[in-house]
């Protein structure tokens, strides 16, 4: 599997679980935590403040509450938006990053949307 971030990218062995690759993650996020349930919340929020400065963690936070509130199994009824930016499949495909229930690959996936489009999270909001 191939993980894609702002100026970076991974090569993540797809026989295993993400979570067992937390080593790999280290230097490209501030501070990888160890997953202890897929699609905790409050896990996914403590993931999601390594990744960006306070200012920044809350304009993602905004967003993440209105799109999906921090529910990364979130589907849209009436479009492919899914996970917890509510990507849809084009957004996907415009990341390079391969539609994924784990929550730190919707993250992921989430920055680098935001970045490539509107530059900081504080712009998007």
């Amino acid at each position: 599997m191939l993980i894609v971030g702002i100026g970076f990218a991974l090569m993540i062995p797809a026989d295993k679980p993400l979570e067992d690759n937390d080593n790999a993650l280290k230097g490209y996020v501030s501070s990888p935590i160890k997953v202890q349930q897929q699609r905790a919340p409050d896990t996914a929020r403590s993931y999601a403040r390594s990744m960006v400065s306070d200012k920044e963690y809350e304009a993602l936070h905004e967003l993440i509450m209105l799109e999906s509130s921090w529910n990364s199994n979130a589907q849209n009824k009436r479009s492919t938006a899914y996970g917890l930016g509510q990507l849809l499949d084009q957004t996907w495909d415009l990341v390079e990053i391969e539609k994924s229930a784990d929550y730190r690959i919707q993250l992921i996936a989430s920055h680098k949307y935001v970045m490539m489009r509107y530059g900081s999270w504080v712009k998007s909001s």
